[in-house]
């Protein structure tokens, strides 16, 4: 056996899921651009006609997909998701006292008058 180059491939290979993974985030990205691309009015306006041009040729690339999250899609958002943290009870008294003075404030209700001639 004659001695040669030990090193690792310089290019690794690349795995199928990650291709997958890759295609479907790109059509959901593609998908928010549409979304976005309609609320500037759609080719009506400058700033859509550059969205949706830039979607039209990046769909060239990467393909059509369905304008409905797939389950695929909600699982790589939901892994992607931050966690959501219980609050503690001194986190939840601070919350509705906040909620409180909230609505008083907007004349929502909140907190009652503290007398009868404070509501007069």
């Amino acid at each position: 056996m004659t001695p040669g180059p030990t090193a690792p491939a310089t290019m690794p290979p690349r795995p199928e899921g990650l291709n997958a993974r890759g295609a479907i985030m790109a059509n959901w990205a593609l998908n928010l651009l549409e979304q976005a691309a309609q609320l500037y009015g759609g080719s009506r306006s400058e700033e859509g006609q550059e969205i949706l041009t830039a979607v039209l040729k990046l769909r060239k690339r990467f393909g059509s997909a369905s304008h409905d999250l797939t389950q695929q899609e909600v699982k790589l958002a939901g892994a992607r998701a931050t966690p959501i943290q219980t609050p503690t009870p001194q986190q939840s008294g601070a919350w509705q006292d906040m909620v409180k003075q909230r609505l008083a404030g907007m004349g929502g209700g909140g907190a009652a008058p503290a007398t009868p001639a404070a509501a007069a």
